[in-house]
């Protein structure tokens, strides 16, 4: 009672018209009239067609109960709460933000098809520039502050202010509209730049930003909102108390939270709290979740999934493992070579770590075949991946070969390459503390039997993500997250953020990036520019096609691994629906769709300590959507 009694309190606080209105967003809106709109109601065009996703199926389980608490782990803390600026890119952005905000529609996670989230209906001009929105009157966000036609005019006062420090932010919301008109408080337009496959996507994803909370926004803009999460649309919300650094974090569910009455999002989002502490090795992990204590967890690696078999919480029927098939753009398991650094810069020296780099060996082995190669950065995004491009085989000789066209023609005494100025044929190699650094003994044995040296160092999470995004590495093995089946290069690509340029004309690396291969090709961003400018969706698949080749011709990247799904192993008391997730789901966490029992938890427990059979063990295939 006590806490729906605060969340009541709160939002009778923040009536629209009392939420705080930035001066400075004021002024920024009046200095660029060709950008941001007024207009009334009476203005709107009479011939829009409206839509409101009606025909989509539901995809959550009606047999869905709230309540409990899911017990989770994360190996550290994030270094920030700041939902953009340095270091907000971080391993849990995605359970903060990215999953538990909305944008004005979301996409139906079978079809891909837009669905209502928070505009209730759309519509598209007749020349495809213009999205026309209607908002639920109803939309909050976590802190109360009701949502209107203003939060998203805010939107792009802050992501483009130089006070964030987002560089990627500051070009998406500079570049990738034409303009936002507001009609009245919960009517309004977004304008497209230019024609371009799936438009309304592109137009509805656009998200708010709670004005209330930024009232404090300023120069210490970093400092100040450090250890502060941001209110989102979302079901969860980390309160005052919540974020203990290097202990634990924890998502409490919004009481009334607006979306429980709505189509797509009731029966969703189902537990009152997400916990995650702080359990820094993985097989610490792996045995917390075998004794109990975690209700769930990944099992990508193979020694978790068929090692379970010998435990007794799978032996005796309460964990079960189920292996989910996805169909979702794969994200770029592999080595990101930073080639800012010297030798690396040597497109031959690239090349020949792509040889020297054995990671079919690393599949065969280590994940005993249950892991595919992935053959390039992109793919898995339907027809703008080129398919026909192969990653490159292992061989010694073809990397020797390489090395030498860069000067490396002579071994030391330990085997390993140097040139004629003496320079060994030596890298670092940066891991994190994970399962995966084990796999780099393998890589190293390899890559000395081509003359070259991996030198190992395997940093805690958010050390090695702040170095990387620094952009200190040699080489690191890292992915990024793919959350749309359009291509994005980019960020990861193009020479904007690769370099900089300072006040006395000196080019240097630009740090806090998604190019952490610092690679600058002036062709390959004349490509990107294209294709950020592109219309036609022919136009863009071969855009797309020539820009994969360019970046496989670059060798900036040295393809890992793709995984088909995921693998988990779960306690009786989590239950999923009969179709267990949906086609987009890249983990079990990504759409909200389980539910737990904690009565059943108790007795669970209790039973599973007395050594009680509960069943059979349980090893579930789910592969309705299966691809590959």
């Amino acid at each position: 009672m006590r806490l729906l009694l605060i969340s009541l309190f709160c939002w009778s606080l923040l009536p629209a018209a009392e939420v705080f209105q930035d001066p400075r967003a004021e002024a920024f809106y009046q200095q660029y009239p060709k950008f941001f709109h007024f207009a009334k109601p009476q203005d709107l065009p009479t011939n829009l067609q409206w839509q409101d996703g009606s025909q989509e199926a539901e995809f959550a389980d009606p047999q869905a109960v709230r309540g409990g608490v899911l017990h989770q782990f994360i190996p550290s803390t994030p270094p920030t709460l700041r939902r953009v600026g340095p270091n907000s890119n971080n391993g849990l952005r995605g359970e903060f933000y990215d999953n538990n905000d909305f944008g004005l529609l979301a996409a139906h996670p079978n079809t891909d098809h837009p669905i209502p989230a928070l505009a209730l209906r759309w519509a598209m001009s007749a020349d495809g520039l213009t999205a026309y929105f209607q908002l639920d009157p109803n939309a909050r966000f976590t802190d109360g502050q009701l949502v209107t036609t203003d939060d998203f005019f805010y939107t792009f006062y802050f992501h483009r202010s130089p006070l964030c420090n987002a560089p990627w932010y500051s070009d998406f919301y500079s570049k990738e509209f034409a303009g936002i008109t507001k009609y009245d408080d919960h009517t309004l337009a977004v304008h497209a730049p230019h024609k371009r496959p799936e438009q309304i996507s592109w137009l509805g994803d656009l998200r708010p930003i709670p004005r209330q909370f930024y009232k404090e926004f300023g120069p210490n803009f970093e400092q100040l909102y450090n250890d502060r999460f941001s209110p989102t649309t979302g079901a969860y919300e980390i309160r005052s108390g919540d974020f203990e650094r290097n202990k634990s974090v924890t998502l409490r569910r919004v009481a009334h939270w607006w979306g429980d009455e709505r189509r797509f999002y009731r029966y969703r989002y189902n537990p009152d709290a997400i916990q995650y502490t702080v359990i820094r090795e993985y097989d610490s992990a792996y045995e917390s979740l075998m004794n109990g204590d975690l209700d769930f967890m990944l099992m990508g690696l193979p020694r978790y999934w068929y090692g379970a078999n010998d435990k007794p919480a799978y032996q005796l029927g309460y964990l079960t493992k189920t292996q989910f098939f996805n169909d979702v753009p794969r994200p770029p398991y592999g080595l990101y070579i930073n080639t800012q650094k010297p030798l690396l810069s040597d497109r031959n020296v690239r090349l020949g770590l792509q040889h020297a780099t054995d990671f079919q060996r690393v599949i065969d082995g280590f994940y005993r075949g249950d892991y595919e190669r992935l053959n390039q950065f992109s793919e898995g995004l339907g027809r703008y991946t080129d398919r026909s491009i192969r990653a490159r085989v292992y061989s010694p000789e073809l990397a020797r070969q390489y090395f030498a066209k860069a000067g490396f023609t002579q071994a030391g005494s330990d085997g390993i390459l140097v040139n004629a100025q003496g320079q060994r044929l030596s890298f670092r190699l940066t891991f994190d503390t994970s399962d995966r650094r084990k796999m780099l003994a393998t890589l190293i044995e390899s890559a000395r039997r081509c003359g070259l040296e991996y030198v190992p160092e395997t940093l805690e999470h958010t050390t090695m993500y702040r170095k990387v995004m620094e952009k200190n590495h040699d080489i690191c093995f890292w992915a990024w997250s793919v959350s749309s089946r359009f291509p994005a290069f980019w960020e990861s690509h193009h020479r904007d953020n690769a370099v900089e340029t300072l006040p006395d004309g000196r080019q240097v690396t630009k740090r806090q990036t998604n190019n952490i291969t610092g690679i600058d090709n002036p062709e390959l961003s004349k490509l990107i520019d294209e294709f950020r400018e592109g219309t036609e969706e022919e136009q863009l698949i071969q855009l797309s096609y020539r820009i994969q080749h360019l970046i496989h011709e670059e060798a900036d990247f040295i393809p890992g691994w793709r995984v088909p799904g995921y693998r988990m192993g779960y306690w009786n008391w989590v239950k999923f629906p009969a179709w267990f997730d949906v086609r987009s789901a890249d983990e079990p966490t990504a759409y909200g769709l389980f539910w737990l029992n904690p009565s059943e938890r108790e007795k669970s427990l209790a039973d599973f300590r007395s050594g009680k059979v509960k069943g059979p063990p349980r090893a579930i295939i789910q592969d309705t959507w299966r691809s590959e």
